[in-house]
């Protein structure tokens, strides 16, 4: 993104009105269906909970699936309650939400296991569909931070399939839209430009520790850790079949630098992808990127399927 398109798009954003996200006339109730297994590994249950729309006793078809991905420096407890999309009503607007847990990223659980785990979701998700009342080509998956990298690769398409593995395998992992807030898109960024800063958890992903804790020299850690960067990252893998994505991008953001989403944004506009990058001059490392009914606007505005 250009110096003048970041301002530029900066300013649009305070020109937009504050709308309602989606108009209906109907509102619907909620079903719970919390606890869901979707993989085991290891005698260890992964777990997702599920929030459907209902009226009148009767589950809807058909619905949009909007997913929420519970993490946090690629570490996850419980699935959660569904965040954001529940917060603004998205189920009584029609919509279900998924709110999907993963392992933690650990010495006895490395990566690619927690990809593996998102994309195991969506597949699972698509299996069941009929039986939860999902239209299976309307997915959109949102995360901050590493839950937006996550979400961020749920959109690889499907050219892409080295991360999965497990069952399902004829379902697609891809999802439709990926709504990513401040998320490391680029993880050779950090390496190349500044080891030193290179945040905690991106040298736990990749295996290693910061160079302040280890023993080997820098250079001999580099070219692996590249290679690994590069393998883990979602900017590696976009095409013109990558899922539309929507960024949110704090500029005081000191944990996930907001040049990361300028790169992600430039390599989606490279390959054709409808996508926007809004930055709040405001904010720093947060899910909170926005007023919330802005931010309710620009991500349902963007959401619309055709």
């Amino acid at each position: 993104m250009s110096f003048r398109t970041f301002f530029y798009t900066c300013a649009v954003l305070f020109c937009v009105s504050v709308a309602s996200a989606q108009d209906s006339n109907v509102k619907y109730d909620t079903k719970e269906i919390t606890g869901v297994v979707y993989k085991v590994v290891d005698g260890q249950e992964i777990k997702m909970n599920l929030f459907l729309p209902i009226k009148d006793g009767k589950l809807k078809t058909d619905s949009p699936t909007l997913i929420d991905i519970v993490s946090g420096g690629w570490s996850s407890g419980g699935p959660g309650n569904g965040g954001f999309w529940r917060a603004c009503g998205a189920v009584e607007r029609g919509y279900a939400v998924v709110s999907v847990a993963h392992r933690s990223v650990a010495p006895d659980c490395a990566f690619p296991a927690q990809i593996e785990d998102v994309k195991a979701a969506v597949r699972f998700l698509r299996a069941h569909a009929e039986e939860y009342g999902l239209d299976p080509n309307r997915f959109a998956a949102m995360g901050a931070s590493s839950g937006g990298h996550m979400a961020s690769m749920l959109g690889l398409s499907d050219n892409h399939r080295q991360f999965d593995v497990g069952e399902n395998l004829d379902q697609s992992s891809q999802i439709q839209i990926v709504v990513d807030l401040c998320c490391t898109a680029d993880m050779r960024f950090y390496l190349e430009r500044s080891p030193e800063q290179t945040p905690s958890p991106v040298y736990a992903v990749l295996g290693s520790k910061k160079q302040s804790d280890s023993d080997v020299p820098y250079e001999e850690q580099a070219r692996p850790l590249l290679e690994k960067a590069a393998y883990y990252s979602p900017i590696t893998y976009v095409d013109a079949e990558f899922a539309p994505t929507i960024i949110l991008q704090g500029a005081l953001d000191t944990a996930v630098v907001p040049s990361q989403s300028c790169l992600f944004y430039e390599a989606l506009q490279r390959a054709g992808v409808r996508s926007e990058l809004w930055i709040d001059n405001s904010k720093g490392h947060t899910a909170d990127i926005f007023p919330a009914e802005t931010r309710q606007k620009l991500i349902f505005d963007f959401l619309r399927w055709n």
